[in-house]
């Protein structure tokens, strides 16, 4: 089995970019992460139970140390990467996809799960979907939503490797959530210009997932939609 852990970054509605994404471990992989994580914590002085978040790499919170050593152990990490980047502004000419908060949202989970299902599909084998916790509206509206993509499918995929629905829980309680934060925190600074953010994703790219037979990012690890539009607007992108 796999697990595939999810978290977001920007706000639908308030924030031009939305991004959503995050890591898929085996579970037989599990441990393996669990001990990279507890160990790189440990060796830095950080209590387990204090979250390893972007936002406080970001403020400083976190110390530069331990960013480092955190962003360098995931980058030998036993997991695959998957993160969608919408372009909200220019989805405004898509109302079937951006029409409002659910359907956005649903946009980029609709696209992050059809890359799950086709890793499954390679591996043969089912997974499981964690995603972090928001309120309990919010929950029960994504639960719902959820539900029904994996009942009748995608336009592309019927999600027949996905077992039951959607797992919902705190991120402080949870290794794979805060891999997860980094991955799309880290992804989604980079795309806006952040000049750490871009030098962390560069040690992160071996883990996102590539296409198997041409070896090509864009549109398997990393879906940007619409693809039309660059960003960071201005800049030379990344990747």
């Amino acid at each position: 089995m796999h697990l595939l852990f999810l978290d977001e970054s920007g706000r639908i509605g308030q924030d031009g970019l939305f991004t959503l994404g995050g890591i898929a471990v085996r579970d037989a992989d599990w441990h393996e992460l669990r001990r990279r994580w507890l160990d790189t914590l440990a060796a830095h002085d950080w209590p387990a139970e204090r979250e390893v978040k972007w936002h406080g790499i970001r403020t400083g919170e976190v110390p530069p140390a331990l960013a480092d050593a955190v962003v360098a152990a995931l980058a030998v990490a036993p997991f695959t990467c998957f993160v969608v980047l919408l372009d909200c502004e220019a989805g405004a000419e898509l109302p079937e996809f951006f029409g409002s908060t659910e359907q956005t949202y649903g946009t980029a989970l609709m696209f992050v799960t059809e890359r799950f299902h086709h890793l499954l599909d390679a591996e043969d084998d089912v997974g499981l979907i964690v995603a972090d916790s928001r309120h309990r509206e919010d929950d029960d509206s994504l639960r719902r939503f959820f539900g029904a993509l994996t009942e009748t499918g995608t336009p592309y995929v019927q999600l027949d490797r996905i077992v039951e629905g959607l797992f919902l829980g705190p991120s402080h309680l949870s290794v794979g959530l805060q891999c997860a934060d980094l991955v799309v925190g880290i992804t989604a600074a980079a795309e806006r210009g952040s000049g750490l953010a871009r030098g962390y994703l560069r040690k992160l790219m071996p883990r996102f997932a590539v296409h198997p037979a041409t070896g090509d990012l864009e549109g398997v690890g990393l879906k940007r939609f619409p693809e039309a539009v660059p960003r960071p607007r201005g800049e030379s992108r990344l990747f």
